[in-house]
């Protein structure tokens, strides 16, 4: 624990979101059927995964499949196969990685070395381009897939593309990434310090942390994750690992125009609280996906 650790007040939003998955062609087909835009397979040039991405305003998706990758990044992901593909690394954004690194270190954590996270891209008049973004990892061993990790981009213009934020079901961001977990004590101390700001919320089964964006980060016990999502889970507990992500949030400017996409898709859509409208986890590639009204709170 690093309780006696100051939390500097740095606090960060949500980036972008790996899912991994066999097959990110598949992958990609299931979230076309959910209504968003996928973009084409696309390979990190230093690294050897490939991935599709959802754009958002803020935020993307990456459905990654390290099948290639080196070694020494894919390695620690492999462990989430037991429990299938899903949601598996959640990037939280920095202005400058070095300046992170060094806020990290400051505070008693490991971070890993700088990667390269640059991709060729297809742009919206069909000429290529390439990413500049890179990243640094800060895996756990106690909760390895409640770690997270640090990106920056120092060519935004080459990530977030208006033209690539056009949903069907009118998806415009995240704006919530949920956890269940059996070690919130500790991922409390943990996700305190990467965000740089204590939670915004916290009860004895859930903890919860706001960004600079008011984009909202949960941890949950299993307890508190089957009484918010029920069957939209495809697991009671995370066993036999301590914790994974378990759902998304996205705002939709219209919910029955959502439901109307989802539907069309075949998918078998819950009402949730507060008019949101969900798909379960099997549906939705080990993730469920809830949709809220952009007035939501």
């Amino acid at each position: 624990m690093l309780a006696s650790q100051p939390i500097l007040a740095t606090a960060k939003s949500l980036d972008h979101f790996v899912h991994l998955v066999r097959d990110a062609d598949a992958a990609a087909a299931v979230y076309e059927r959910l209504g968003f835009h996928v973009r084409p397979l696309a390979e990190h040039k230093d690294i050897g995964s490939r991935n599709r991405v959802v754009h958002f305003g803020h935020t993307y998706l990456e459905f990654a499949d390290f099948e290639g990758a080196r070694e020494d990044v894919a390695g620690p992901y492999t462990d989430r196969f037991q429990l299938g593909e899903g949601l598996a690394h959640v990037s939280l954004t920095s202005d400058r990685l070095e300046d992170d690194r060094a806020r990290l270190e400051a505070v008693g954590m490991q971070p890993y070395p700088i990667l390269s996270a640059r991709r060729r891209i297809t742009l919206p008049d069909g000429s290529f381009g390439e990413t500049a973004s890179r990243c640094f990892y800060l895996w756990r061993e106690d909760n390895r897939y409640l770690s997270l990790f640090f990106s920056d981009h120092p060519k935004p213009d080459m990530i977030f593309i208006p033209e690539f934020v056009r949903h069907d079901n009118g998806a415009s961001e995240v704006s919530r990434c949920v956890y269940m977990s059996t070690t919130l004590a500790a991922d409390r101390d943990y996700f305190s310090r990467c965000f740089g700001s204590e939670p915004v919320e916290e009860a004895s089964e859930r903890i919860a942390w706001q960004g600079p964006r008011g984009d909202l980060t949960e941890v949950l016990s299993p307890a508190a994750a089957q009484v918010r999502y029920g069957d939209l889970l495809h697991l009671s507990t995370p066993e036999p690992l301590p914790g994974i992500g378990i759902a998304l949030h996205y705002r939709v400017a219209d919910i029955e125009r959502c439901r109307a996409v989802l539907e069309a898709g075949g998918l078998a859509v819950r009402k949730l609280d507060e008019g949101a409208i969900g798909v379960a986890a099997e549906d939705a590639v080990g993730c469920i996906a809830v949709f809220e009204s952009l007035d939501s709170k």
